[in-house]
């Protein structure tokens, strides 16, 4: 006698169907509880002319693209704009490209009055095919024309990377600076693609510290870089895309990205960027000249404070941080690419104590060297210069890469 089963073949059924709705009715408060927290995260930027939510739910033909768009050094010490200003993104344009160079989406965000250190985006994508994505902030730093030019491409229009891959500005570092990347991101099966980006500014950064273990004080009245260019790429051109850092190959913004956090973590390593080694492999607008650029801004380094029975206290000072265009000064002029040399010039005027006539007497001095540990001044560079004044003469440091905390000590 056969075995009787208690199971109804309909039954059965339904606990599929139940067990399949209540599948799929999770899967779907999934990815509204994802959604909603996507949704309160681009409240920081969501004051672009595109909604930000428009139609991202993924079909059979599209996937979902989370985009989020951070500075590259956006862990520095500096919590607030208030510092340094320049330095964040005041507006963000977000655009995909299909595999044939058109335009798939064009978003532009601006942040008004309350400037980012990231930003999240979700948009609705084709599948099958690697999307190139550009990201650029602070376009209109660049040029009004630019901005208009860039406002008005729409859906499968293909002229975008002829207006912006060969444009080249005389930057004004007065505003805010302008960053920008570039990514190939495969968008294949997957209904869900999620990428973390950084922004890279198109300027170097320099950061003179001075220490001074004279007796008298020292203003340092100027401060002139020899080897750099007038204009800048805004979108970077370096050619080879990868970069390795020990053993392990990296799309070189993440490369850069690695260098900054690490000199973050070792401030006084001057021997980490030999180590790691120099991005030189990139080009810079033809036609440019190195020269020199002098940058005034009178600051005084107090001479040496005496105090019983203890050693006496050095002056502190920073010089104000300053930008200039990422530029190739070669080593050797023969060479494409290679070691590239920089050097400062410090105007000095050292203040002697009051002499015969009852007034302070000055003297006016100047001292030049090349940069040490400096081989490269490629984009979003931060070269930390601590400049020390002896009796004997001046010491100089430096660390590039850097993003460095400034101390109290230092007069912040």
């Amino acid at each position: 006698m056969g075995k009787y089963s208690n199971t109804n073949p309909f039954m059965e059924s339904g606990a599929f169907q139940c067990r399949y709705r209540v599948k799929e009715i999770l899967k779907h408060m999934i990815w509204t509880a994802a959604f909603v927290s996507w949704a309160l995260l681009l409240a920081a930027c969501s004051s672009g002319t595109n909604g930000y939510m428009d139609e991202v739910w993924p079909d059979d033909h599209t996937a979902t693209l989370i985009l989020r768009t951070a500075l590259l050094d956006k862990t520095r010490a500096i919590d607030t704009p208030a510092d340094n200003p320049v330095e964040y993104m005041y507006t963000l344009r977000i655009v995909i490209l299909h595999a044939d160079g058109s335009v798939e989406h064009n978003v532009y965000v601006d942040f008004g009055n309350t400037p980012q250190t990231e930003c999240f985006r979700v948009l609705k994508v084709t599948r099958n095919e690697t999307k190139k994505i550009y990201l650029i902030a602070n376009e209109k730093s660049v040029s009004s024309e630019l901005h208009g030019k860039l406002e008005a491409l729409a859906a499968g229009d293909n002229t975008f990377r002829s207006i912006v891959d060969e444009l080249h500005f005389a930057p004004d570092y007065k505003i805010p600076i302008p960053m920008s990347s570039v990514y190939d991101v495969p968008v294949n099966e997957e209904s869900l693609v999620e990428r973390q980006f950084y922004l890279v500014r198109a300027a170097t950064k320099f950061t003179f510290r001075f220490t001074n273990e004279r007796e008298n004080a020292v203003s340092v009245d100027a401060i002139a870089v020899s080897g750099i260019v007038g204009e800048t790429y805004l979108i970077p051109h370096k050619k080879e895309k990868e970069m390795f850092f020990e053993d392990e190959p990296l799309f070189w913004i993440e490369w850069l990205k690695k260098m900054a956090d690490e000199s973050q973590e070792h401030l006084d390593d001057a021997s980490l960027a030999d180590r790691r080694g120099w991005i030189q492999d990139y080009d810079i607008p033809s036609g440019q000249t190195h020269e020199e650029v002098i940058v005034r801004s009178p600051t005084l380094v107090s001479g040496l404070t005496y105090h019983v029975n203890e050693a006496p206290t050095p002056g502190k000072e920073i010089f104000p941080v300053f930008y200039l265009p990422e530029s190739k000064n070669l080593k050797d002029r023969t060479q494409e690419y290679g070691e590239q040399v920089y050097t400062m010039t410090l105007h000095l005027t050292e203040k002697h104590p009051e002499g015969g006539t009852g007034l302070p007497e000055e003297n006016e001095l100047s001292f030049t060297q090349p940069f040490p540990n400096l081989k490269a001044l490629f984009r979003n560079t931060h070269v930390l210069v601590d400049v020390t004044f002896w009796e004997e003469g001046v010491k100089v440091d430096v660390i590039p890469y850097s993003e460095v905390i400034l101390e109290p000590d230092f007069g912040l």
